[in-house]
């Protein structure tokens, strides 16, 4: 064994805990393994001393074969857990003389890519859920906002007819005094004015009853328009409201996105890019 290759051997220990992660270290000259050590879970069960033609199919194979580093991700199918083979060639004098791989655990990183699977499936439903959230925000608001205006139109329509129940007062009134003037006018005109006073009493009778409705209704107009203020002003509370929920639902839809595209980048980074024994 050149004496390179044995320092590395000796060293592999040491090397193995600068490691974060579960560690496999595999060193081989251009024939043989010359140093092996399996990490706690990681185990390739390869034994120092076995030929390197047995493994051609490996990375270590390739990499003496070729002079090329190779960089390779494993799923869990191969050793039941996931994990990053690196092999680098040694060279001496610009020959390879041997190659070193690294077989490093990646569970971590599947468990993120995972976890980030899933959280892009459950962002998935809540953008769906903001967004027709949205939507019923947006109608609510168009909704209250015509509502609003067909209150504000009651409301005017209510004076207009206020007003023309002030007209009826006025009539009434003037019914009562040219009522009474009739009755004056029918008692002096004595036996010749009896049927013109039944009159007179009819047209009086008729505008104290014009008069009383005329009362009535503007009591129960002023309850309704006091009823249509305190709608209206409800209405403008809870489009209010509704605005401000339309903002904070805009904003928490905003929040979704970032975090999807979170979710797509650790689902980018946490991926098998190739599969291959080491």
């Amino acid at each position: 064994m050149l004496d390179s290759l044995r320092e590395i051997a000796d060293h592999l220990p040491v090397i193995q805990e600068t490691y974060p992660e579960d560690t496999c270290l595999i060193l081989s000259d251009k024939e043989k393994i010359i140093g092996y050590l399996p990490g706690k879970e990681i185990d390739l069960k390869l034994k120092v001393g076995e030929s390197m033609s047995k493994y051609k199919k490996s990375a270590t194979y390739k990499v003496l074969q070729t002079g090329e580093k190779i960089r390779e991700e494993i799923p869990a199918d191969m050793l039941g857990i996931p994990y990053i083979s690196t092999c680098t060639p040694i060279r001496q004098d610009g020959q390879v003389i041997g190659a070193f791989a690294a077989v490093v655990s990646n569970q971590k990183m599947e468990d993120l890519r995972k976890g980030a699977e899933k959280l892009s499936a459950v962002i998935g439903q809540m953008t769906a859920f903001s967004e027709e959230i949205a939507v019923i925000a947006n109608s609510s608001a168009n909704k209250l906002q015509e509502l609003s205006r067909q209150s504000e139109t009651m409301n005017k329509n209510m004076k207009n007819v206020a007003r023309i129940i002030q007209q009826v007062k006025e009539i009434a009134s003037r019914s009562n005094i040219l009522g009474l003037n009739a009755s004056i006018e029918a008692a002096r005109s004595g036996e010749y004015g009896r049927g013109f006073a039944v009159v007179a009493d009819e047209i009086r009778r008729m505008a104290a009853n014009s008069n009383s409705a005329a009362e009535d209704i503007q009591k129960q107009l002023e309850i309704t328009q006091h009823e249509i203020l305190q709608i209206n002003e409800s209405i403008q509370e809870i489009a209010a409201q509704t605005e401000e929920q339309s903002a904070s639902t805009q904003e928490f839809h905003t929040m979704v996105e970032r975090i999807s595209d979170t979710a797509e980048l650790l689902n980018k980074h946490g991926g098998v890019h190739s599969l291959s024994l080491s």
